[in-house]
């Protein structure tokens, strides 16, 4: 659902933006500022930022974003989008490019019950002693309702489980009829173990591992030769949990920070020359840091470059009496910005 947010100028704003038509992600809020006028609006982070000042954003790179919300003087106008998303994971389900298997759905049926047709207290020979007073009338039912396994990730390597002939009769997965000897156990179902076999090669899979794929099974060889996802990386055959970032597939170990190395999982990342960084790397290598406060100035606050370095609009004041500098004269001491009126202090 859309909604628009004015913010009151001047800069800074308070938040930070992320994505862009250059990354090939919607430009949304990656982060709001506690105690910014960002944060006393009612935007929330990981909403889509739809326009800027009245400005459609669908063709916008990262930096037009940014250089569009830094021309806003005196008042910032953002129309934004709520997202129910705001994690990576859940951001990647949203635009279809994770997939998530569907929760597994339990069924119960009712015992079968007599109709009720006739009253209790002619069918039920004990209704009087139930009901016999100062007999508490209240029972209380505990059910368990069943738990199916855990889903498997595709790719998952499996393998089957052998047990002897017994007096268990269970049917087969592939024939559907009853096992009267030694069977296997694979993928919640019972089968007859010359009967569990790939679908492509048609090798045994009763002493081997296997991969289920489309309801049907495949060793690995075959499961690897025309299911298996190549890693954006490494580019060898994906088996088990696959990441999807960035339109590629890759190992869990391979998606990783190119400063630290460390696997982001379901964190955030940035992207910088093409390559992915967790945030804290991100901050510490690309970011402008305020020389007045030492926060990171973010993509919509007001800075002035001065005396070498780069400072928030409302931090680049005077070391002694504090007054705000900007557009004003000033000179400088020590590194620090004076007023006129204490430029020649000996204490600063």
């Amino acid at each position: 659902m859309a909604y628009s947010v004015n913010l009151n100028g001047p800069g800074p704003w308070g938040f930070r933006l992320q994505g862009g038509k250059d990354f090939n992600m919607p430009l949304t809020i990656s982060r709001i500022t506690p105690g910014s006028k960002a944060a006393q609006s009612q935007m929330n982070q990981g909403d889509l930022v739809v326009a800027i000042d009245g400005v459609n954003t669908d063709s916008m790179t990262h930096l037009e974003a940014q250089n569009k919300i830094k021309s806003a003087s005196h008042n910032l106008s953002l129309t934004l989008q709520n997202s129910a998303a705001p994690t990576l994971k859940s951001f990647l389900v949203s635009f279809g490019i994770l997939k998530t298997a569907p929760a597994p759905v339990h069924s119960y049926t009712p015992a079968n019950t007599e109709p009720a047709s006739r009253p209790p207290w002619v069918t039920d020979d004990s209704f009087s002693q139930k009901f016999a007073p100062g007999k508490s009338t209240t029972t209380v039912t505990k059910h368990i309702l069943p738990r199916g396994p855990p889903a498997l990730a595709r790719g998952t390597v499996q393998r089957a489980e052998r047990f002897p002939a017994s007096s268990r009769t269970p049917l087969c997965g592939h024939c559907n009829s009853i096992i009267r000897g030694p069977f296997l156990v694979a993928m919640g179902r019972s089968w007859h173990p010359e009967e569990f076999n790939c679908a492509y090669c048609k090798t045994s899979l009763a002493d081997m591992c296997f991969v289920e794929e489309q309801n049907s099974v495949y060793c690995e060889r075959c499961y690897e030769q025309f299911f298996a996802p190549t890693c954006a990386r490494c580019h060898t055959k994906i088996m088990g949990e696959v990441m999807h970032a960035l339109r590629q597939t890759w190992h869990t170990s391979c998606f990783v920070c190119a400063a630290c190395k460390k696997p982001f999982g379901n964190s955030l990342f940035h992207m910088e020359d093409g390559e992915p960084y967790c945030e804290k790397d991100y901050i510490a290598l690309f970011s402008t840091k305020c020389h007045g406060c030492d926060y990171p100035v973010e993509a919509g606050d007001k800075f002035i470059e001065a005396l070498g370095h780069t400072w928030h609009d409302t931090c680049f004041i005077c070391a002694v009496c504090h007054v705000n500098l900007e557009g004003q004269p000033f000179y400088s001491k020590k590194d620090k910005p004076l007023c006129k009126k204490h430029a020649h202090a000996i204490n600063v």
